[in-house]
């Protein structure tokens, strides 16, 4: 191709030069491009690494924490069964108390002197029954 020049212009430059400085930087600019894509690539790599790790632990972690509410779920229903054995026993307590305070009433009843009347004291003169002694 010959080469062209163009006239009227400051600055002259032929089309077949021009062309290939635009390739050049072309291939210049797809190199830079080309390092800066592969670069990514291993930083997305190297991301999704740590990604996969992380998905690992949390699954390690969701089994660990799957077991821990089972052994709580476990320890809930023995807690619930103690306290209800606790109360069972405690009412048991209350009646038995109750029964030997009844028992001990009854026991005391029985056991108290009939009441007889006493005799009334005897009648006598206001003043007349001799010394008397009075304690200050």
């Amino acid at each position: 191709m010959p080469d062209v020049i163009v006239e009227g212009d400051e600055e002259t430059v032929t089309t077949a030069e021009g062309s290939a400085h635009e390739a050049a930087v072309a291939e210049g600019a797809t190199a830079v491009q080309a390092g800066q894509a592969a670069e990514s690539a291993e930083q997305a790599k190297a991301a999704a690494e740590v990604a996969l790790q992380a998905a690992q632990a949390n699954a390690e972690t969701a089994e660990a924490v799957t077991e821990a509410t089972a052994r709580a779920d476990g320890s809930a229903a023995a807690a619930s069964v103690s306290a209800d054995m606790v109360m069972d026993a405690l009412k048991a307590q209350t009646q038995a108390i109750t029964t030997l305070a009844e028992e001990l009433k009854a026991s005391r009843k029985a056991a108290a002197p009939e009441a007889t009347p006493r005799p009334a004291a005897p009648d006598r003169e206001p003043g007349g029954g001799g010394r008397r002694w009075v304690k200050r």
